[in-house]
């Protein structure tokens, strides 16, 4: 299963929410994508940053994430996915 999402974070901030968002800090880091093996499965998570969204006096920074699950079932990697949302979830107002 592959999710592709455009959130709107620094590399700083997704660094330091990943291993609450992934229930684990037993992945490895490459600059680009963490990945985290347990129990058979792999989840890939790719962070590529975007141009800053500029509205009105407003800098608002972009990023695109890629999930890749392998070996997940659907209901895992759903599970596994709502969790990473949360923890990244961000209020309005």
């Amino acid at each position: 299963m592959r999710v592709v999402k455009t959130m709107a974070l620094t590399e700083k901030a997704f660094l330091e929410t990943l291993p609450r968002a992934l229930d684990s800090d037993a992945y490895t880091w490459d600059g680009e994508r963490a990945v985290l093996a347990r129990d058979g499965r792999v989840l890939s998570v790719t962070f590529r940053p975007q141009p800053v969204a500029c509205l009105g006096g407003f800098r608002i920074p972009r990023a695109d994430e890629t999930l890749d699950f392998a070996g997940y079932s659907e209901a895992d990697a759903e599970a596994a996915l709502a969790r990473f949302e949360r923890y990244f979830h961000r209020g309005g107002g």
